[in-house]
């Protein structure tokens, strides 16, 4: 059985264009073969609105795509100007466990690696949450990814190793992160669906079990 193929256009864009041709030349043809006068107008009244409705959502469209890199831009030197402060915090002598705790920047790990070199296989794995953004996916890792304010490392880990890959694809090494959340930029052309998962490390590199994927899909 053959398959039917619509002679009218898909995309909007493309469909735009076909529109406003068809528009265009219909009265003269229409005129030709004595096709009625209303069914001509009924077209031409239904192309000024689809033309107003789609020049108003290109415009939508733009403003959104704009605000959305304003944002990440902002973001991205807001998160900067912190951790330079809160670098320099770190290293202030005075700065006390409770400030830190304040302010929601790490508190140093007082509790040693224990020298088990099975200890860290023994931890559940981290919990993950994903955030997507344009081209942009951010990681919580964790006990507690949903409130980074109470989602401190169990003692002995360092930190966590976060891989990701296309859905149903191989694992790629993304990086290994102190702190939750890691931003991780993407480069993409495409509309992408994506799996993330972590495991802990400890203070001697060596790693725990894998947390159950987490699928999120991400824009171009």
């Amino acid at each position: 059985m053959a398959s039917y193929k619509s002679y009218i256009p898909q995309p909007d864009p493309e469909f735009d264009e076909w529109a406003e041709n068809f528009n265009a030349k219909l009265p003269a043809i229409a005129t030709l073969l004595s096709i009625p006068p209303d069914l001509v107008t009924a077209v031409s009244d239904a192309f000024t609105e689809w033309d107003t409705a789609f020049d108003a959502h290109t415009v939508a469209k733009n403003a959104q795509k704009a605000a959305t890199e304003v944002k990440d831009e902002a973001r991205v030197s807001l998160q900067t100007a912190i951790r330079i402060v809160a670098q320099l915090l770190q290293k202030h002598p005075d700065l006390t466990d409770e400030q830190r705790e304040t302010l929601g920047i790490t508190v140093p790990d007082k509790v040693r690696t224990p020298s088990s070199p099975d200890y860290i296989m023994t931890l559940p794995p981290p919990l993950v949450i994903l955030v997507p953004a344009r081209s942009l996916v951010t990681v919580h890792f964790g006990v507690n990814p949903g409130n980074e304010k109470k989602n401190a490392k169990p003692a002995g880990v360092a930190g966590a190793k976060i891989w990701y890959r296309v859905e149903g694809g191989s694992w790629n090494f993304v990086a290994l992160d102190t702190n939750s959340p890691y931003n991780h930029n993407l480069t993409i052309t495409e509309s992408a669906s994506l799996e993330y998962r972590a495991q802990w490390y400890d203070n001697l590199g060596r790693t725990g079990t894998f947390s159950a994927p987490v699928a999120v899909a991400v824009t171009a």
